[in-house]
């Protein structure tokens, strides 16, 4: 993961970790993952973090009601936006 949130961060920050305008995207997203800030950092398996991040966007996926699997692109990138959209409703500003 990168040190800059990534916009698939910052929609499992909202959408699985239930962000809160009060907090910052990272702790949320810690949370969606299932694991402390502390945690998180002292990770020295990046593959295991990497594989954390894929659960959480499968499981926000299904949540929405698309299985990442089997769907089309089209299908992937109006849910993206439907995702984004919902969260900026929410209060959640993403990164330009």
């Amino acid at each position: 993961m990168s040190a800059k949130p990534s916009i698939e961060m910052y929609l499992c920050a909202f959408h699985l970790g239930k962000w809160e305008v009060d907090e910052s995207v990272e702790d949320a997203y810690h949370r969606a993952l299932d694991m402390t800030a502390g945690k998180f950092l002292r990770s020295e398996d990046r593959a295991a973090l990497q594989e954390r991040h894929a659960d959480a966007m499968h499981r926000m996926y299904e949540a929405a009601g698309v299985n990442p699997k089997t769907a089309t692109e089209s299908e992937m990138a109006a849910l993206r936006t439907r995702l984004i959209d919902e969260a900026r409703k929410g209060g959640m500003r993403f990164p330009s």
